[in-house]
């Protein structure tokens, strides 16, 4: 014998840790015609705008080839500095034919972590129709979705969108946005950005954000270390000149809209910038998606607590597909203990997304009577409460 005395092993999960989270994962697939690499259409990840630039990808890259893709990367780290942004620069010029595409397929099956995709077209001259590209990605989302593979959604840079833009709503496209939003700032650099909308603001913007919160809000729940002393968080960035003012994609100043009009854009489905009157900063409308209004999907973050409960769900009963459990001898059913040790395991998530602020509350049932066999599912009966999102207060206001 030696003189061990006491063996004490190493425990794994006494205290309840979870993996590391990955909402803030975004990805931006841009059109490039020269990508500046010897091997486009592949993932490249980036923890910083000094990773795109020590790939040649620099403020002098977009200028020399007169497009936005340093810029999109730069406001995307700005905005989120904690996120991950996956960057994939084809030479496939539309959004339809590059998520038709097999690459695309591959691309994403093999980085299930990315939440978001942001689609940069960097070209006028390109005819688009709109509500193939729309579909398109909706239906990318949907085999995706067949294989297990939850993504929150689609951002389109729709270019030179005007005010009168055609409703979106009567699609079918729940986890498609299209961005209009436009920094009039960077619009006057060149006469190739005159049309361009701010995607890799929109990404950055919903990487700051938790999956509840609405893009849209003026302040959010988790500042950037740097920022944390703000009372709200805007696009603006004065010292930088960014975002001093917004315009739609067309160049049209927000400022010069009529509130019926710009509440037309939103209800039409469209992602924009705009100022409160006599408020500073320049904030989102929000994250309308293209399918109509009365959906329990119409916006972004809506589609973002559904995807991470699900998948919360579905791995944490993985571990127990295909395991044994005890029956009733009496009825031959699945035994009450049995059913109440599955519902523990299905709520953990949902538990972690209630204390995380994320949902405000929620139910799982697991009926009793069932017979689950290969042919037989067991059924899970699960909702889960949103949050309220406040739009407008409404004030009644009175002298004495």
């Amino acid at each position: 014998m030696s003189f061990d005395g006491v063996i004490i092993n190493k425990g794994q999960g006494g205290l309840n840790r979870s993996e590391t989270s990955t909402d803030a994962v975004m990805a931006l697939v841009a059109f490039v015609n020269d990508p500046l690499t010897n091997a486009p259409n592949e993932v490249i990840e980036l923890t910083s705008i000094l990773a795109a630039e020590a790939l040649g990808f620099d403020a002098a890259y977009d200028a020399n080839e007169a497009i936005l893709l340093h810029y999109h990367i730069a406001e995307f780290f700005r905005l989120a500095p904690n996120g991950t942004l996956k960057l994939i620069v084809t030479e496939i010029a539309t959004a339809k034919a590059f998520f038709e595409s097999a690459t695309a397929k591959a691309l994403i099956r093999a980085n299930t972590d990315i939440k978001r995709i942001g689609f940069v077209y960097n070209a006028d001259g390109v005819t688009l129709d709109m509500v193939a590209e729309i579909n398109a990605c909706q239906l990318f989302i949907n085999e995706l979705f067949l294989d297990k593979i939850y993504l929150n959604g689609i951002y389109l840079e729709a270019r030179n969108v005007s005010k009168d833009a055609i409703s979106r709503r009567t699609l079918t496209a729940g986890k498609v946005s299209l961005v209009i939003a436009q920094d009039p700032a960077i619009a006057s650099l060149d006469a190739a950005y005159a049309h361009y909308a701010a995607v890799g603001s929109i990404l950055g913007m919903r990487a700051a954000r938790k999956v509840n919160e609405n893009l849209g809000s003026v302040d959010i729940i988790t500042k950037p270390n740097e920022r944390k002393g703000e009372q709200t968080y805007p696009l603006t960035d004065s010292l930088r000149g960014l975002w001093l003012s917004a315009a739609l994609s067309d160049g049209t100043l927000v400022s010069s809209l009529t509130n019926v009009e710009k509440n037309t854009l939103t209800t039409n489905g469209y992602i924009y910038a705009g100022s409160f009157q006599g408020f500073a900063g320049v904030y989102l409308n929000g994250e309308p998606t293209c399918i109509a209004i009365s959906s329990d999907y119409s916006t972004g973050e809506n589609n973002g607590v559904w995807d991470k409960a699900a998948l919360g769900i579905r791995n944490a009963l993985l571990p127990k597909v295909r395991g044994w459990f005890q029956r009733n001898p009496t009825t031959g059913k699945l035994k009450d203990t049995a059913i109440t040790d599955l519902e523990n395991i299905g709520k953990k998530p949902l538990q972690a997304m209630l204390v995380a602020a994320e949902i405000s509350g929620f139910d799982l049932v697991i009926p009793a009577g069932q017979n689950p066999n290969d042919q037989t599912p067991l059924l899970v009966k699960t909702t889960v409460t949103l949050g309220a999102i406040i739009h407008t207060f409404e004030v009644d206001l009175s002298l004495n």
